[in-house]
């Protein structure tokens, strides 16, 4: 069940489009390499990046932000590799001292040819557990992967 409220259910959906062809788009999807210099919102790097992109492999992203956000490791794996077409993941982040994550979701990708050229991106993630202390991130993840979209678009043209 996806829901419009903050918490466990809560779905995200963003549709995008990118000036490359969805060849580009999805490798910078799933390689570690391309992966460290988008992700994350405005202000957020990548340290450190590694992606197994096949069904049941890994992903792991230190994300960094500026004070007082420290370093948020994120870490997932893949469900669903169908390049170029659609990629699902599950990914984890927040973890707490007990080992428990704050956040777990589930991102479905689909790309398809946009009629104007490029890739048509269509996004959903809905939220799978959330903790209490992390709702008020939820909040903001619309706006995060949009961010880190904004720095893909910017990034996408240095390796067409």
């Amino acid at each position: 069940m996806t829901t419009t409220e903050i918490g466990v259910g809560y779905e995200v959906t963003i549709d995008r489009i990118f000036a490359a062809p969805r060849e580009l788009v999805f490798d910078c999807m799933t390689k570690a390499e391309h992966l460290a210099r988008w992700w994350g919102p405005h202000h957020f790097d990548v340290p450190f990046a590694e992606s197994d992109a096949r069904p049941g492999g890994s992903i792991r992203l230190d994300m960094r932000g500026p004070e007082p956000y420290g370093t948020n490791p994120v870490h997932g794996e893949y469900e669903v590799v169908d390049r170029p077409d659609r990629l699902v993941m599950v990914l984890r982040a927040f973890q707490g001292a007990d080992g428990s994550w704050g956040i777990e979701h589930r991102t479905t990708m689909a790309f398809t040819d946009a009629p104007e050229g490029g890739t048509r991106m269509h996004m959903t993630t809905v939220v799978l557990q959330a903790s209490a202390e992390m709702l008020p991130a939820l909040a903001g993840m619309k706006e995060g992967w949009s961010q880190s979209f904004e720095k893909l678009e910017a990034v996408l043209p240095e390796l067409a």
